[in-house]
Parts: structure tokens; sequence; C-alpha cells
């Protein structure tokens, strides 16, 4: 009987009957030196190792049958497992079979409850969850079909991203001719004797945010022109009361059309929204400024874009916090935004959020550092929205 286990073990038993087979190999030991310790007679010898024979043996086909039966089981619970976590009505198979009748073949084990499916085989028939006629197989040509459709629907799905566009001086050419000429119009309501030039305003705009240029102008430049006690500072109820007369005055330059869009913009955007990007701005702006600028120029955008201005963020560009914040509320990694800037400091907040920046200089920043961008270019028309932009998302490659 030894042998007879020995045997099933070479024959295939694996790692089941080897146990099986020590086990009664010990047991026949312990019988005989039992036999021999003991005045036992010859027939309760016999007895005793045919026992412990017959307990092999039971242990043997329990142990393989116990085997058998979790190989089955998990082999079903991956398959229901696979269907359901794909939740797919067809997923490609390959059959053992030469020919291509039997190696482009659609599986079909997944139906619907009654009627013809798939639309390739309309000889298939199915009533109350049984197939009666599996039909004629696709072929080849549908099993390629079937499988270039899913290639494409990943591919798009790989490049979906966000567009995230700074506003003055990107979307519109606004700092010179609209909110330096808003700014000096506030200083002469509010009989301040003050007046920024074009040269001026350039160097204030190293500067993020209205209240903040303001705060800088009265203490670095002009501090004989602050005609209060406590000094200048960006929540200082006349520096807030100053900023919002300049924002409502730049409001009504902006809707009276005299800023054109810049060229490439409207373009970039509409191709980006077709392909089913995010589109938002982020501004160090005040909302209400950037809200009229995408209303007045972008009208047939302005539901779908976000905005994200003023002073959402406690800290402005070149901090990152805006354009990470876009990216967390618009549910996108960032490195699968792309920023459109204008400026230094617009450009170093984008690559300090780990984004790809592509800059397109305006008046104001043709001399500034944009080593930190991507790709820069004089005007949003030099960008290509799927060799530029599309382009610059990260891909996965599998070798």
């Amino acid at each position: 009987m030894l042998a007879f286990v020995q045997g099933l073990a070479a024959f295939g038993g694996g790692n089941v009957i080897p146990p099986a087979a020590r086990f009664l190999q010990a047991g026949q030991a312990s019988v005989t030196r039992f036999a021999e310790d003991s005045d036992a007679s010859w027939g309760s010898t016999q007895l005793a190792q045919q026992v412990m024979t017959v307990a092999a043996v039971c242990g043997c086909i329990a142990a393989a049958q116990r085997r058998h039966k979790d190989r089955s089981h998990s082999r079903i619970s991956m398959r229901y497992s696979k269907s359901r976590s794909f939740q797919c009505v067809e997923h490609m198979t390959y059959r053992s079979k030469p020919g291509d009748k039997y190696r482009y073949r659609v599986s079909t084990d997944h139906t619907p409850e009654w009627g013809v499916y798939p639309p390739a085989c309309p000889d298939r028939i199915v009533k109350y969850g049984s197939v009666i006629f599996k039909g004629t197989p696709g072929g080849k040509e549908y099993y390629m079909g079937k499988k270039n459709a899913r290639m494409v629907s990943f591919k798009m799905a790989e490049s979906v991203g966000a567009l995230l566009l700074d506003c003055d001086g990107t979307l519109v050419e606004t700092e010179r001719d609209g909110h330096r000429v808003a700014f000096n119009m506030a200083f002469k309501e509010k009989g301040f004797e003050c007046e920024w030039d074009v040269k001026l305003y350039g160097e204030l705009l190293t500067t993020g945010g209205g209240k903040e240029r303001l705060t800088r102008y009265f203490a670095d430049y002009n501090a004989d022109a602050w005609p209060h006690e406590d000094p200048p500072s960006k929540d200082h109820p006349a520096i807030k009361e100053l900023h919002e007369l300049k924002t409502k005055l730049f409001m009504d330059i902006v809707r009276s059309g005299a800023l054109p869009l810049r060229a490439g913009i409207e373009d970039l955007i509409s191709k980006a929204m077709a392909a089913g990007w995010s589109v938002a701005v982020c501004s160090t702006s005040n909302e209400a400024s950037v809200t009229a600028v995408i209303e007045t120029m972008l009208p047939e955008f302005a539901a779908d874009i976000k905005i994200y201005a003023g002073d959402i963020v406690s800290n402005k560009k070149p901090n990152p916090e805006i354009y990470l914040l876009a990216a967390k509320e618009l549910g996108v990694a960032p490195m699968k935004c792309i920023v459109v800037e204008d400026s230094s400091i617009g450009c170093q907040a984008g690559a300090a959020a780990g984004m790809k920046v592509i800059v397109t200089k305006s008046i104001y920043t043709e001399d500034e550092d944009f080593s930190a961008a991507s790709m820069v270019v004089s005007s949003a028309a030099k960008v290509d929205f799927e060799e530029d932009v599309v382009s610059m998302l990260p891909t996965v490659e599998l070798v």
C-alpha cells in the first residue's frame, strides 16, 4: 500500500499525496516497533497496519477532492470578477483552433434577455436569457473593428486634460489700456494727485494683485501721496475703496468693447472644449473684472469656463496656490494641466504647481525670464492644440 500511495504521488498528485505517503510510512514504522516491543499477536499487528493504510488512502482521496474544488472555484470567481470589474458586454477571446473563423471571435457570454445580438450576427437568437442560436461569427473585419474602436477610446481618455489660462495680458491686452487707465480714473475721482504712466505700471506689474500694487506704490514710489497716518496695506479701507472703484471703471471699459481679444485665444479654447478638456481662468485680478472679460469677449464659452480669481487664495502668483486649487476642484492631476500665461510670475506659479506652461508674450512681458516655460510664443495664434498642447500630456508606454 505504501508503494501504491507513492506511485500516486509520482503520477501527478502534486503536493497533496506526499504527506499521505509520509503518514503511512510513519504509521507502519510505529506499528512495527509496537509489535517488537510488546507481546502483541501477529493478527493484531496486521489489523493495525490495515487501519493505518485505510486512513492514509481516505486522506489522499479527501485532499485531492478538496484541491480540485479550490481550483474550480478560483477559476469561476476570477472569470466572474473580470466580467464585473470591466462591466463589458463583449470581450476578445482567442480560440485554439486554426483559421480566422476561430481566431477572430468575440465572446458571447453576456447577452440581453431578449432579442438578436450582436448587430454583426443578425442570425443569433436569444430568448428568455437562453441562446437559441449563437449566430455566424463576425470574422476578422468585425473583430479588428471592435479592437481598434477600443484603442481609440482609450487614447482619447488618455489625452484629456485641463487648460488653465491667465486673464490680463493672456486673454486680452488689458494691462496698458485697461487696468492702467482705470487706476488713473479712480485716482482722479478720489482726489489723489498721482498718475501711472506706461513705464511705471510695467514695473508695478511684477507684483500680483491690484490692491497689492496700490500698497506697493504708496509705500515705495509715492509715500507723500498717501493721505492717512497709518501705513498703506492691502486690507486698509482706503485701498479697498480705491480698488473697488477701479474695478467698476475697468468693467465699464471692458463692456464698451474697447479691448479686443488676443489672437488665437478663442480658437484654442474652442478646440480644448471640443476635445472634452476642462477650461478655467486663473487670475490675480478681481473676480468681477475677470467675469466681465469672459462674458464680453467669450460669451459662447462663458457658461463652461470656471473662474478662480481675486482673493480666492491667500497667496497670489508667483505662488502656485491658485493653480493647485483649480486642479483640485476640476479633478485633474497637475501633470495633466496646461497653463497659458503671459508673465514671468504666472509662469513661475504654473511651473511650481507641477504643470506645463505655454507663454504668450504681451506688451509688458517681452523681456521677462521664461526659463521655466515649456513653450514661448508671441501669441496663441502660434499654438497648435493637437501638436503643441495635447503632446505635453504625460503618456504611458507598455513595453
